[in-house]
């Protein structure tokens, strides 16, 4: 699928698909278990204090991107190609930077949490803890690490570690009758033991320890150059994504924000796949863009196909089944979230193409125009927000996120001319997915 020759295509991709299958494995296990715990939460909460769980973990979700200074993909480019600085100097420097900055929105938060809600001491505790992964996240940037070499094995092993043993509290705390600030609590303790485990395998696979990394201020700012314009556009694609939950608990009630927030679980889920996808080929298509101009448009337009061929599964699979999924996991209490659900699930199709197509911003260095499309789109998402939920409540919300996607990550790729490009990919992988036609071609290459 992606390769320079024939040969190479062999290795290559072998070796992109073998990682990205180590993230499936990940994301599956996570996604099972998260089911089956989450919806025994969800009838042991009921859905007013579900959605108020929920929205503790609002908070840290729209920072997230803050926090994380927009690093992720220029550091993996950075790692992949760099020649003017060490290893230890760019993980040195990111650490610092994304450390420094988590500590700052972890304040801001607190900060926030204690004038918004000063009569509520349990909820400000809740968010207290669900945000203390913004300081712990600083850690991934050995993740990125073994992204960039192809070894998402490695970061998979602590992570599914980690939510594994945090699953383990979870189910004692639901057996027990635990409270609200207990569950939220967990969130802490997995990101804490992930960043422990982390730094461990790091150590005993590389040889490399924490202390020898360096952090160097000329380096500092070449990444923030290159990344703020990726950390302002994942705000607002955080916000776009999660003031839907604000608003809702704001224009409607703790019940729409429950039931919306149930119909989450069943539709983001699936989100996943095109981060363990996308992320498992960039570095290849980063190597490709240097070496072979064509073969580098050939494998970006196949990755988008083959985004847009499963989120198309997906979005069919769950419209047809979704009164009964919802029926069997939740109950008669969560009446009404299947409409919900079939309307947001078709998000997904367009937040498939906008993950796969954000890469090539990146790669042209056009972080600005991703930063612009993105800011219109949350924009364009909260001004329908006003306008349907008080009518229509959560299906509103639904009706806006799917409208707010299918704009920024792909209609506003014509209106943006230096965007078109992109535009023009994303319609030929869409014709290509209708067509079979990247099936067809992998299929006789196997023969």
């Amino acid at each position: 699928m992606i390769e320079t020759s024939p040969r190479k295509l062999s290795t290559t991709a072998r070796k992109a698909f073998a990682n990205a299958g180590w993230v499936f494995f990940d994301r599956i296990f996570r996604m099972a278990t998260a089911l089956l715990v989450g919806v025994w939460s969800a009838r042991y909460l009921g859905p007013e204090q579900f959605g108020l769980l929920n929205f503790a973990n609002v908070f840290p979700t729209v920072l997230t991107s803050l926090a994380g200074l927009g690093l992720a993909n220029v550091l993996v480019t950075e790692l992949v190609r760099n020649k003017d600085y060490t290893e230890n100097q760019l993980l040195g420097t990111a650490f610092l930077l994304r450390l420094l900055a988590g500590t700052v929105s972890l304040l801001a938060i607190a900060v926030t949490a204690r004038i918004l809600y000063s009569d509520q001491p349990v909820l400000q505790a809740m968010i207290l803890f669900t945000s203390s992964v913004l300081v712990c996240q600083s850690v991934d940037v050995i993740d990125l690490y073994f992204q960039s070499r192809v070894k998402s094995k490695l970061s998979v092993i602590a992570k599914s570690t980690a939510f594994a043993l945090s699953t383990g509290l979870r189910v004692y705390f639901l057996a027990n009758e635990f409270g609200l600030l207990a569950f939220s609590s967990v969130v802490f303790v997995e990101a804490a033991l992930s960043a422990l485990i982390l730094l461990v395998i790091y150590n005993r696979q590389e040889g490399q320890y924490l202390v020898q990394w360096r952090f160097n201020r000329q380096l500092a700012v070449l990444l923030l150059q290159l990344a703020w314009p990726l950390m302002v556009s994942e705000f607002f694609i955080f916000i776009y994504m999660r003031c839907d939950q604000f608003m809702l608990k704001e224009l409607a009630t703790n019940l729409e924000l429950g039931k919306f927030s149930a119909a989450l679980r069943l539709s983001e889920v699936w989100y996943f796949i095109a981060t363990a996808l996308t992320s498992s080929f960039y570095p290849t298509i980063v190597r490709l863009k240097t070496e072979n101009e064509e073969a580098f448009q050939r494998a970006y337009r196949n990755l988008l196909s083959l985004l847009i061929f499963i989120s198309l599964l997906i979005a069919v699979f769950i419209t047809f089944s979704a009164p009964w999924l919802i029926q069997f996991l939740y109950g008669q209490q969560y009446r009404g979230v299947d409409d919900i659900l079939v309307i947001h699930i078709w998000s997904a199709v367009f937040v498939f193409m906008g993950v796969g197509s954000s890469y090539w911003f990146v790669i042209h260095n056009k972080q600005r125009l991703l930063l612009l499309k993105t800011i219109m789109g949350a924009v364009l998402n909260i001004l329908l927000n006003f306008f349907l939920i008080p009518r229509y409540g959560a299906v509103g919300t639904s009706i806006a996120t799917l409208i707010a996607q299918l704009t920024t990550s792909y209609l506003m790729n014509y209106v943006i001319s230096q965007a078109r490009p992109v535009f023009f990919a994303q319609t030929s992988a869409f014709l290509d997915t209708l067509k079979l036609t990247f099936l067809r071609e992998r299929i006789n290459r196997m023969i």
